[in-house]
């Protein structure tokens, strides 16, 4: 969570919004990750809490599947936290593969707290060392919706490092990559879009320490870029719209085709 937007929050009771020199942009609040609004999201000393699945200030739980403590670099981690097993993509498991990178062999940071909703094998309210079991009901994504499963070779490769090494015409680079550190982001021609302090593939996508994780693509905070819409940006992509006529700008930002 970045700190120049955490002054968003708390503007009024029914309102979070972000003030930019380049327009407004909604917060958590009436985003995909707002439970705010679910019955087992309600405790005496915390009715309500738009942060606390995900986050609990002063003492969070770090709890694992099994009671272990698993520090991920989140700002203060509250959920339990899945354990896999996964399926990584890379050259092993994925047909006629050319990618040059290698990821790690299990979800990294970021990534591995987006799966302990996401990959379906933790409930949604297993947080703050409650387990899923003593909450009511033990609320799970449905694999009609966001849940993508341990099997993680049917998205963009996740955990690995893209930086100026990576981009080039050497055995282990690849040609088809732009250079993240001097490469600007392709931003919309129209609509809402908030651009952050830092418009290369390396200051916006990959927060600046060359690692490709699931924030990459996707703003889970709903500050940056360009807001949810559950009609044209119901999953929270970063870059959605059109520039000089050409879409997929986010893909485009990053691979040279």
């Amino acid at each position: 969570m970045k700190k120049t937007n955490l002054l968003a929050i708390g503007f009024a009771a029914g309102a979070t919004v972000l003030l930019s020199p380049m327009g407004l942009q909604a917060g958590v609040l009436d985003s995909p990750h707002d439970f705010s609004t679910r019955s087992w999201n309600n405790s005496p000393s915390d009715p309500n809490s738009v942060c606390s699945p995900c986050h609990q200030a002063h003492t969070p739980i770090h709890s694992g599947a099994a009671g272990s403590l698993v520090q991920l670099p989140i700002p203060l981690w509250n959920h339990d936290t899945s354990t896999g097993p996964w399926q990584m993509y890379n050259t092993n498991n994925v047909l006629a593969s050319t990618m040059k990178a290698t990821p790690a062999p299990t979800p990294q940071g970021p990534s591995l707290a987006c799966l302990s909703c996401h990959d379906g094998t933790v409930a949604i309210n297993a947080y703050g060392g409650a387990s899923a079991a003593n909450r009511t009901p033990a609320e799970t994504i449905g694999a009609a919706g966001p849940q993508i499963g341990p099997d993680l070779t049917h998205t963009h490769p996740i955990s690995f490092t893209y930086d100026a090494n990576l981009v080039g015409t050497g055995p282990n680079q690849d040609r088809w990559l732009f250079n993240p550190d001097t490469t600007q982001v392709l931003q919309p021609d129209s609509g809402v879009f908030v651009p952050g302090n830092n418009m290369t593939i390396t200051g916006f996508l990959l927060a600046k320490n060359h690692q490709l994780e699931c924030i990459s693509c996707h703003d889970v905070h709903n500050q940056e870029g360009s807001p949810f819409n559950l009609a044209s940006n119901p999953k929270l992509v970063k870059i959605v719209g059109t520039q000089a006529g050409k879409g997929s700008l986010l893909c485009r930002s990053c691979h040279n085709k």
